[in-house]
């Protein structure tokens, strides 16, 4: 109950915060307008039904896996960019399986979009036995690394808004293959 109320409430703060912005005028009545619409929103949509029962959001994993994920996209765009104006051609394409553990269906769709979000890349299919993600890849060097950039970016994705028992399954796995 208390870490539901905390997301609550910083998700009460970040939408009052972001009604501010949107309306550029930091007064007392706008700030007080922006916290009634807030509450409004947290009865309508409380934390819990916000991620689809899947649990509780993590923000401290959320912003980590917001941040891997800007940071992914940035630099693939400034890899399309210098590909696109530079005269010689690097592009060395391909497709690659990456198995995944594949918790639930919902974080296995969240992985997959973000994966295609950045330019360069683009998910071609997903399987679910045995699951895997099959991504096709602009700039192919190192078939391990692109492997290991996908399951670090689900494992965020699981620690950010995956159940509890998840999290601690997934970290078990990665310790006994250690």
């Amino acid at each position: 109950m208390r870490r539901r109320t905390f997301i609550g409430a910083g998700l009460a703060l970040g939408w009052t915060g972001i009604w501010v912005v949107l309306w550029r005028d930091l007064s007392f009545a706008n700030v007080l307008a922006g916290a009634v619409i807030a509450g409004v929103l947290l009865l309508i949509f409380p934390p819990r039904t916000m991620v689809a029962n899947q649990g509780y959001v993590s923000i401290g994993a959320l912003f980590r896996f917001t941040a891997f994920l800007a940071k992914e996209i940035l630099q693939a765009n400034v890899i399309v960019a210098w590909e696109v104006v530079t005269p010689t051609n690097k592009i060395n394409e391909g497709i690659v399986a990456i198995p995944i553990r594949g918790v639930s269906e919902g974080l296995v769709t969240l992985v997959a979009n973000c994966i295609s979000l950045s330019p360069g890349t683009l998910t071609l299919d997903t399987r679910s036995d045995p699951s895997t993600i099959y991504v096709h890849v602009l700039h192919l060097h190192d078939i391990d690394a692109v492997r290991r950039n996908v399951q670090h970016l689900e494992m965020l994705a699981i620690e950010a808004f995956g159940r509890d028992e998840a999290v601690e399954l997934i970290r078990a796995q990665e310790g006994d293959a250690t």
